[in-house]
């Protein structure tokens, strides 16, 4: 018995040891959420690839875009980025190129984070309804529109709470829509980030106003129509350094015009996958592995130290328990006096029994 007990935490260590090798997460410190980029960017000379599959039900009945998009790190503070769409497999959609410009020392962990991005999109949609465009001879007319995106990562102060939250502004809610539209975009996005995955919420109101045009030569006063959606999605991570995307989003409440409504779109599921092609481990992130795999280790060591002490008290408490039962239990002398005892008393009755028959 004492030899299994002094083998079992061995063995129990060395398993744990072994698993502690596996390698480890390459993770970017610019990966964010399916509609927020964080304000971090991909760091000198790393660049990252992906390509994206969404597909959505609304008003003008079912629609894919599948797209492509790449990543350029241009310095520690600076990033290239251009994404593409193809409408239904068919014709180009709209295609934006972005240069965000983040604050210094964004790239170590810290809990503040802020960038400021020039978006420029290329419409594809025939323009029709502006300009001197006909349906023979659309336009195709290019907009630049500013965002800014403020990022709040809370594992920084507290190792055990491993959340970011994204906040987004942008005059861009819906890039097919620029030609017609003015608008306005407020997003929100909540990201759990564990060693590998993640767990992601976004949700995002879109404000629009009608532009002058040939149906509406004054255009609209004011923002009167509305969007608001909400977007759960994962984040997976495959061989440690790819990751698998997945989200669904849910048209909460649309308010629109009587004379040409903002087409609704009431749902929408995407896909995609990001592949760092060229890839250099930046200080925040390896600080963030490092925090996982220190928690991890004490939960080992935790789990290690538990069961070497149930093992210690295995035969302790048996012993005990033993020798309590054996305290109870009588040895053959007191079974022996017990027993003359009776004898006597036996005898004594047979005695009463006789002196009340002769005094009868």
């Amino acid at each position: 018995m004492k030899l299994r007990l002094s083998i079992y935490p061995v063995l129990l260590l060395l398993m744990c040891s072994l698993m502690s090798y596996s390698q480890t997460v390459k993770r970017g410190r610019n990966e964010g959420t399916f509609n927020i980029s964080p304000s971090n960017v991909a760091g000198n000379g790393n660049i990252t690839t992906g390509i994206s599959l969404s597909g959505g039900y609304g008003e003008t009945g079912l629609r894919a875009d599948p797209g492509f998009n790449v990543a350029i790190g241009i310095s520690d503070i600076m990033q290239l980025s251009g994404r593409a769409s193809f409408t239904n497999f068919q014709g180009l959609g709209a295609v934006e190129c972005r240069l965000q410009i983040t604050t210094p020392e964004n790239n170590n962990l810290r809990f503040f984070g802020m960038c400021i991005n020039g978006d420029l999109y290329l419409s594809t949609t025939k323009d029709t309804l502006i300009g001197s465009a006909t349906e023979t001879r659309p336009d195709y007319n290019p907009f630049f529109r500013p965002s800014a995106v403020i990022d709040l990562d809370w594992i920084a102060l507290s190792s055990h709470f491993p959340l970011k939250n994204y906040f987004s502004f942008s005059m861009s809610d819906n890039p097919d829509m620029l030609y017609l539209y003015n608008q306005l975009s407020f997003k929100t996005g909540f990201e759990w980030k564990l060693y590998q995955n993640s767990i992601i919420l976004d949700a995002g109101l879109g404000l629009y106003k009608e532009k002058p045009n040939l149906m509406l030569p004054s255009g609209d006063k004011g923002f009167k129509q509305q969007t608001f959606w909400i977007e759960p999605g994962i984040r997976y991570r495959l061989f440690q350094r790819i990751s698998l995307l997945g989200s669904l989003r849910t048209l909460i409440f649309q308010r629109v015009k009587h004379d040409r409504p903002l087409p609704a779109n009431y749902m929408r599921l995407s896909c995609a996958v990001e592949v760092p092609l060229i890839y250099r481990e930046t200080n925040s992130e390896a600080i963030r592995t490092m925090i996982f795999v220190e928690k991890e280790r004490e939960k080992k060591k935790d789990f290690v130290t538990k069961n070497i002490e149930q093992q210690k008290s295995i035969r302790p408490d048996f012993e005990l328990t033993f020798d309590e039962f054996k305290t109870d239990l009588p040895d053959a002398a007191q079974q022996r006096e017990q027993l003359q005892k009776r004898e006597e008393i036996h005898e004594k009755m047979q005695e009463i029994e006789s002196l009340l028959e002769d005094l009868e």
